[in-house]
């Protein structure tokens, strides 16, 4: 007989914006509005096939109607204008129809159906120091189910797990689903073809040092009906997109103990090939980060600081695009104050957090963020969002000759008031340097929420 498991997760978001002010004739840069998301799931396990099966409910209200000029004034303005151009709006949604056939053949799990996907998180490592590092500053860099966006995206296709004690290996293809801004997150975007493989090692779950380690490979091939071309030559696309990109790279994980505490690093890397609108594409960006927790320390505390780079493209004349394309992340994870995205971007970065109760967890990080090159756009987006029309899914502003971004301030806190109801808050504040007050008359962002997550029936 089959085993049945219900639940149900609600997320209630009250996001407020201050925009970098424009120059006289722009847009409202204030919006202050809601959004709750619940979802629906039913999960059927037989002994050869499990099944899942989720809906999602989403309304959102008092959206800006103003917030445009120059360009979208925070993510209010793309929710309005991507949720057909009304304050307050709705949608339900498929948001999960899968099977799963657990050991086929020992060892190898095939999963079929519209599902979710995180990338960097398809072999857990069995050390907590190591998955806490990867859901934070891993998970989701290249492929990612837009999380924290209010509609989100899944992923229509199939996923194959192979197992064994020292390694595993995943392969997918698939296509992302509307989603993130999107009011219509029902719409699969078959024009958009993404395949990958990544391998990992298992390192267990002993004491002592430990690592673990991923080679990946991704390509992303896209021929949407959109006319936005998101790149420094100033053209448009009426021929519809034309890009496909292979992405190749590595990752480094390692968490040992070092006196009083716990040491991390973490290396990540990635060179992209392909064409670009027909121009020859050729990408690349790395990561390098080390942290330190006190862990007998009174709060835990944890100091972690690194560098990110992406290459921008330094010749928008030539036949050449060197900006590197993050293909469908969830950017958030890498760019909390969402008024960037990892692309053409240097960004240092110092991060220090603690737990001054079990149930309360606090952070604050501190950033410098560069563009890679001049010549390039200051992009923002977290990848795909439309089947069709104007919006490709990342965007940019000019640079105005300028490689200065700004200093970004980021605090959050969640605090767990039973084991299913918890509450977070977040505060960014960014000081915009000559990229930004080339463009803008103001040179103060300002992005808060407040926000309850309730689960029901969950384990």
């Amino acid at each position: 007989m089959p085993t049945w498991r219900l639940s149900a997760f609600n997320t209630l978001r009250l996001e407020s914006w201050r925009f970098f002010d424009p120059r006289p004739g722009g847009g409202d840069p204030d919006a202050l509005f809601l959004g709750d998301r619940l979802r629906l799931d039913v999960r059927g396990h037989w002994t050869k096939v499990d099944l899942t099966l989720a809906a999602q409910v989403v309304g959102m209200a008092g959206l800006p109607s103003q917030a445009v000029g120059p360009g979208a004034l925070g993510v209010g303005a793309l929710y309005y204008d991507q949720g057909g151009r009304r304050a307050n709006s709705g949608q339900v949604y498929l948001r999960f129809a899968n099977l799963k056939f657990p050991a086929v053949v020992p060892g190898l799990d095939i999963t079929v159906g519209r599902m979710g996907y995180t990338s960097g998180a398809e072999a857990p490592s069995g050390v907590a120091k190591i998955e806490t590092v990867k859901r934070q500053r891993l998970d989701a860099r290249l492929v990612g189910e837009f999380e924290w966006s209010i509609y989100q995206r899944a992923f229509d296709g199939v996923r194959v797990d192979a197992t064994r004690p020292a390694w595993r290996a995943t392969a997918v293809a698939f296509m992302p689903t509307q989603g993130g801004f999107a009011r219509q997150g029902n719409v699969s975007m078959r024009k958009i073809g993404v395949g990958g493989v990544t391998v990992s090692s298992r390192p267990g779950t002993g004491t002592g040092a430990h690592a673990q380690v991923q080679g990946f490979g991704w390509h992303y091939r896209d021929r949407r009906d959109v006319t936005q071309r998101p790149d420094n030559t100033g053209r448009t696309a009426p021929n519809g997109v034309d890009v496909d990109v292979t992405t190749v790279g590595g990752v480094f994980l390692g968490a040992m103990p070092a006196g009083a505490g716990e040491f991390d690093v973490l290396g990540w890397g990635a060179l992209q090939t392909g064409d670009w609108y027909g121009d020859d594409h050729s990408g690349a960006a790395f990561s390098a980060e080390a942290g330190y927790q006190w862990t007998s320390a009174p709060w835990r505390p944890w100091l972690r600081a690194g560098m990110f780079r992406a290459t921008g493209d330094d010749d928008p004349a030539d036949d050449k695009h060197g900006t590197f394309f993050p293909i469908l992340p969830t950017v958030r994870r890498y760019a909390q104050t969402a008024a960037y995205s990892t692309t053409n971007l240097r960004d240092l970065f110092a991060q220090v957090q603690a737990r001054p109760l079990p149930a309360l967890g606090l952070r604050l990080d501190l950033r410098r963020l560069d563009l890679a090159s001049k010549a390039d756009l200051w992009y923002a987006g977290s990848g795909a969002t439309l089947a069709r029309g104007n919006v490709f899914g990342y965007t940019g502003r000019t640079s105005n000759g300028q490689t200065r971004l700004g200093t970004v301030v980021e605090a959050s806190a969640d605090y767990a008031i039973t084991p299913r109801i918890s509450v977070n808050a977040f505060a960014g504040r960014m000081k915009g340097g000559p990229v930004v007050t080339g463009t803008f008359a103001g040179d103060v962002l300002w992005f808060t929420y407040v926000e309850s997550t309730i689960a029901l029936g969950a384990r």
